[in-house]
Formats: C-alpha cells, sequence, structure tokens
C-alpha cells in the first residue's frame, strides 16, 4: 500500500481530467472549460509519469509550474465567460423589457388608428401622426338607467342617449393615470415608433386577411435590431387574426 500512496492523487487528477472532458463534451461546455479540464488531465498524466521515474523531477517541477500557471489563467478566463454571460443574460433582460414597452405601445396606437379609421397603418410616420394629433371616436351615455331596466331598454325607451365624442388619442391612450401605471420608460410622442435601446425605427406591416368571408384587418410590428439574432420581438400577425406579442407571457 506505501508504494501505491503517491499515485492516488495523480490517479485523482486523471480520471478527474478524463471524467470533465467527457461531461463537458455531452453539455456542450465552452472553450476554456474544455482546456481546463485537458489542463487537468494532463497534469494528472504528467504526475503519474514522475512518480514512475518516466520524466525526472527538474523536468516534472517545470511542467508543473508551467500548467500551473496555465490553470490559473484559465481559471480567470473562465470565471470571465461566467461573468460575461451573466451581464449579457441581465443587459438583454433590460433591452428586452424596454424593448417589449414600446411594442406594446405601437399595438395601443394601431388599436386606437383602426377604432378611428376602420383599418391598421403600415407607416410608421402615418401612426406617429395619430399619436401625436388623431382623435378617436367614443361613445358615452348621458342619463342614468333604473335598476329596474337594463342599458338596452333604457335607451329604447330613450331614458339615457348615447353620444358620440372624440377624444385625443394622445391623451386617451397614452397620458390617462390609468395606463400609466407600470410603464418600464415615460411615454414619449416624439420617439414613439423607434426602438428605444437603438433608437431605429420599428418595421411596421399592415394589410388584411380573409376570415369567416370577411376582410379582417391585420399588423405586425418587429423588433429592427434585435439583441441576439433570431431572437426578434414582434408584435401581431400578418396571417391570422392577433394582436399579441412573442414574449413570455403574452
Amino acid at each position: 500500500m506505501k508504494n501505491l500512496a503517491p499515485y492516488i492523487f495523480p490517479v485523482i487528477l486523471t480520471l478527474l481530467g478524463g471524467t470533465l472532458l467527457v461531461v463537458g463534451g455531452m453539455q456542450g461546455q465552452n472553450m476554456w472549460v474544455m482546456l481546463g479540464s485537458g489542463l487537468i488531465l494532463l497534469i494528472g498524466v504528467i504526475s503519474l509519469l514522475l512518480q514512475g521515474g518516466i520524466i525526472n523531477r527538474k523536468v516534472g517541477l517545470l511542467l508543473g509550474a508551467v500548467f500551473g500557471l496555465l490553470a490559473l489563467v484559465l481559471a480567470y478566463r473562465n470565471y470571465r465567460s461566467v461573468k460575461e454571460v451573466l451581464e449579457f443574460t441581465a443587459q438583454k433582460r433590460v433591452n428586452d423589457s424596454q424593448v417589449i414597452q414600446a411594442l406594446k405601445d405601437i399595438r395601443t396606437a394601431q388599436v386606437g388608428y383602426r377604432q378611428a379609421n376602420g383599418v391598421y397603418t403600415g407607416n410608421m410616420e402615418v401612426l406617429r401622426g395619430f399619436v401625436k394629433s388623431g382623435r378617436i371616436p367614443m361613445v358615452r351615455s348621458v342619463g342614468q338607467v333604473p335598476d329596474t331596466l337594463t342599458e338596452a331598454a333604457a335607451l329604447e325607451l330613450k331614458l339615457i342617449v348615447r353620444d358620440t365624442l372624440l377624444a385625443s388619442a394622445m391623451d386617451s391612450l397614452f397620458l390617462a393615470p390609468r395606463v400609466q401605471e407600470g410603464r418600464v420608460y415615460p411615454f414619449d410622442a416624439n420617439t414613439f415608433g423607434l426602438s428605444p435601446v437603438t433608437k431605429q425605427p420599428f418595421l411596421l406591416k399592415a394589410g388584411a386577411i380573409s376570415s369567416s368571408n370577411r376582410n379582417v384587418p391585420v399588423f405586425t410590428a418587429k423588433d429592427p435590431t434585435p439583441l441576439v439574432a433570431g431572437d426578434t420581438l414582434m408584435v401581431g400577425n400578418m396571417e391570422k387574426q392577433s394582436t399579441a406579442g412573442n414574449w413570455s407571457g403574452e
């Protein structure tokens, strides 16, 4: 057993390095993790060679010093790679929340535009102009409905009348207290339709599809410069009647 004792630690290093390489390869670990695992395996092998007398002590110490320095460099790089991933994830979360808010604003404006015009618009300048100075027809009931009647019955008996008012699109859609709650950033009509992250205009389309033998207006708005290629945030759909966004929770 005494003769085997010096080999225990080198064997452990060799097995550990080999296991980390296999597991890292299966999990798709980054380059720095794989290099570090390979270095552990190499140190274990060299330690075994040193204990077996295949290489002399001087060479073993030199290789140990070199590999020890490399291990420190790789450990730092691995730390940085993990930290960079965490930093990028945090930054993406912030960026996405801002882009989603902007897309929600476009959806709100499009719904108001359709209410006023019967269709959506594919022109961002037109939509921005509507937000700034457009009007939305709003129906209100004048009078009081008795407890014994429905609103429809009261309307038929002319106990109440309905009046159509034209309300400011910006005031009713974006500046009313009830719509200010929970916003990620304050609404600004001058930057409406621009990505709050890159200041580039959102990609806006509008059209109509046939549904139940009638034409139904549709639209889409997309992030022009997604942080991750292939992970584009968008709202609306050009192929079906939907104003939902493609982000989580919608």
